[in-house]
């Protein structure tokens, strides 16, 4: 009965994972730990590509992919939030743009495209991620 009892038990925490964080956040290191990823937002980047154009004369840097929805019900897709980064890795310059849609069903893929005119010179390379409250109290709109 004990063996039985602990092995729900750890099926239940892994197999709920995400509302096991959401309820206690210090529990991501733990499962992060055994290898088991968390994914709070249910949604991916994929097929991220990135490239150069000539607008009216002006370079422009163009970031495209789509975020795919691994969520087993309907999620909210947050604003998207764009670095570009210099040689050394440091952040030289950071954008947002909001996603196509505000709203993903299971399995959905959304498509997104932004462009930067003008990028930095020393522009190595660019990041893509979601925007989040750290970003709100550094006053990132």
């Amino acid at each position: 009965t004990l063996l039985l009892g602990l092995t729900a038990t750890v099926t239940l925490l892994i197999g709920w994972r995400v509302d096991v964080v959401r309820l206690l956040p210090q529990t991501a290191s733990f499962y992060s730990a055994i290898g088991l990823g968390v994914n709070l937002r249910g949604v991916v980047f994929e097929n991220i590509k990135t490239s150069r154009e000539i607008h009216e004369g002006v370079p422009v840097m163009v970031v495209e992919g789509e975020i795919v929805s691994v969520s087993r019900k309907p999620v909210e897709v947050p604003r998207l939030r764009f670095g570009v980064r210099n040689g050394l890795g440091a952040e030289i310059y950071n954008w947002t743009a909001m996603p196509s849609r505000t709203k993903a069903e299971p399995g959905e893929r959304l498509s997104f495209r932004s462009r930067l005119a003008s990028p930095p010179l020393e522009m190595h390379d660019i990041s893509v991620r979601f925007y989040n409250r750290r970003d709100a109290r550094a006053g990132l709109r």
